[in-house]
């Protein structure tokens, strides 16, 4: 095992490290405390070094703080992005009109630009290399350190998120000049070895966020692109070059699991580099390929650092230690037939199960809906605590997840919560055929989309004797009217509520809602601008006035996912399992 040393210390949020290329220094993002100008400054995230040895110090002086930053090739100097503050006079007017109340807030009033600056690490000195939009969110080097990609979808609005296109800077003279302007997004832009080349992540049909994700290549000067992962037919994560720019090695989402392939730029054949069951991420190497480092996480086990050289596989780290004296309950991957379409999911056995004895059955919903589960220990929906409390999971990849072919991804378009909601009861009906689950004791959960799904089932059936409903679509009107997304209805249904009104009514639960009769507790974020909060009090105004079985629960300052605060989320558990044991197991 290797000896781990911690680094920071106490509640700052101290992220995105990454060393020198040289190693000598460890930059990362901090919103610690720090004093300016005889005064304390907090909240405010700037970037720190830790030498090789030695304490951390604060590197850059930013007003608005800092976003995203890349080292220079030389190691000299660091490139980052933050916003552009306003004017002295103008922040002074701002502070003297809200001391007078004069605070109204213009909603879709443009946001301040972002800027690059570089700091060099030697004597802290900072410049402005250029202005560019609110749009801006990443950068990176060309290999001489003279050009930097960077991608902006103008606005910085996240409803302009398929809008994103890729610039060159020069760095020298800060003049920019577009790469890319087709339909759809064009992220995460690498040069090539030689700097000749630049790779980049594109999308197989515009404007849609479920489009599977390939790796495409364009010169640096422009021209033709091409996409080089095509004929992989699963959605492409992280990706970098292989030694000399002969090859590229990219994540593939690949059903349950996470993998790494290499493509050979030459021959466009594309091979596994790691593979298995397993669910990878997070690989490095060295130039030679020959020494790798990644995550690997099993269905029993946390994320473990693993050391590769040669044929050999060295496991570094032991955070799994931390589980010993947890019994887990049996995980695996079953697959079941509904339609035209095999569907996979994941089922979790109670702790101490014995075969043939039928138990509660605890089904979870995934968001998105282009999303999946991943056969992995670390699960958003707590497979183990059920498990552990005398409860069966299932938690399928509906067609419509990702991590599948582009069609599958694409098969729910104009049809929320029709097929998708065949295969999730054809999978219960399969769990029930194997003898595990107890068909009279069956309860569901879901969050965000998963949220929307638990919302529509239980309009549906009345199969599940308890749901729990997490910051989900209620109405999608409700919905396209309040979310900072309201292209995510368009891009499923193609037309806006008011274009098709009988299509919006007849896909959303609010239209419905006389049909429940399974006790549902709601749970939502306050601060939740993806699927606000007007869905579930919408839900739960309908429910109380028809006198269902209903509880609603609100989180403070939680947004989207109800992820923020760790008393939240074991809240969230406990409230979740008072309401299954109370109406399943009574």
């Amino acid at each position: 095992m290797g000896k781990t040393q911690k680094l920071t210390f106490g509640t700052n949020q101290n992220r995105s490290p990454r060393y020198a290329p040289d190693g000598k220094w460890l930059a990362f993002l901090s919103n610690a405390e720090y004093e300016e100008d005889q005064a304390p400054v907090s909240g405010r995230t700037q970037i720190w070094l830790f030498p090789k040895t030695g304490e951390a110090r604060r590197l850059t002086r930013a007003p608005k703080g800092v976003q995203f930053f890349r080292w220079a090739p030389d190691g000299k100097s660091i490139a980052y992005i933050t916003r552009k503050p306003l004017s002295q006079a103008k922040q002074a007017e701002k502070k003297k009109l809200e001391a007078l109340k004069f605070d109204a807030e213009v909603i879709g009033k443009p946001k301040q630009p972002n800027e690059i600056w570089m700091v060099q690490i030697a004597d802290q000195t900072a410049r402005k290399i250029a202005t560019i939009d609110p749009g801006l969110n990443y950068l990176t080097f060309s290999p001489d350190g003279k050009t930097i990609a960077y991608t902006t979808n103008a606005t910085g609005e996240y409803n302009d998120e398929q809008k994103y296109d890729i610039f060159l800077l020069d760095v020298k003279t800060g003049r920019k000049r577009q790469l890319t302007n087709f339909p759809g997004p064009e992220t995460n832009p690498l040069f090539s070895p030689d700097g000749k080349t630049i790779a980049y992540l594109s999308q197989t049909v515009p404007d849609i966020e479920f489009a599977q994700t390939d790796v495409s290549v364009i010169p640096e000067k422009g021209g033709a692109v091409r996409n080089l992962t095509a004929s992989f037919d699963y959605p492409v994560g992280s990706f970098f070059w292989g030694p000399k720019g002969k090859s590229i090695i990219f994540k593939g989402e690949v059903r349950t699991a996470s993998n790494y392939f290499r493509l050979n730029l030459s021959s466009g054949k594309i091979d596994g580099f790691l593979t298995g069951g397993n669910c990878l991420s997070s690989l490095r190497m060295t130039a030679d390929e020959k020494r790798r480092v990644f995550l690997s996480e099993t269905p029993a086990a946390l994320p473990e650092i693993i050391f590769h050289e040669g044929k050999k596989d060295y496991e570094i780290s032991n955070f799994s230690e931390q589980l010993k004296n947890f019994q887990l309950g049996a995980q695996k991957v079953i697959r079941w037939k509904s339609g035209k379409w095999h569907i996979e999911g994941i089922l979790v056995t109670p702790v101490g199960y014995s075969p043939g004895q039928r138990v509660p059955l605890i089904v979870t919903l995934h968001g998105g809906p282009y999303g999946r589960f991943q056969n992995r220990f670390r699960q958003y929906y707590y497979f183990q605590l059920w498990a552990n409390h005398g409860y069966a999971v299932l938690a399928p990849n509906p067609r419509g997840s990702s991590g599948y072919s582009d069609q599958f991804g694409q098969a729910n378009r104009n049809d929320l919560g029709g097929g998708d909601y065949r295969d999730i009861m054809r999978g219960v009906n399969a769990v029930i055929r194997m003898g595990i689950a107890d068909s009279t004791q069956m309860g569901v959960i879901g969050g965000s989309y998963g949220g929307y799904l638990t919302n529509w089932i239980i309009t549906q059936s009345d199969r599940f004797k308890a749901a729990v409903s997490m910051f989900g679509i209620f109405s999608l009107l409700t919905d396209w009217s309040n979310s900072i997304q309201p292209s995510w209805e368009k891009m499923y249904f193609g037309s806006y509520y008011w274009q098709n009104l009988n299509t919006y009514i007849k896909h959303s639960p609010a239209f419905f809602v006389k049909n429940i009769r399974t006790p549902v507790l709601i749970l939502h974020g306050r601060q939740d601008e993806m699927t606000f909060i007007s869905n579930s009090k919408e839900m739960y105004q309908a429910l109380h006035t028809l006198g269902k079985t209903v509880k609603f629960v609100v989180y403070p300052r939680e947004g989207h996912g109800i992820s923020g605060e760790p008393n939240h989320r074991i809240d969230v558990f406990r409230r979740a399992l008072n309401w299954f044991n109370r109406y399943i197991i009574r």
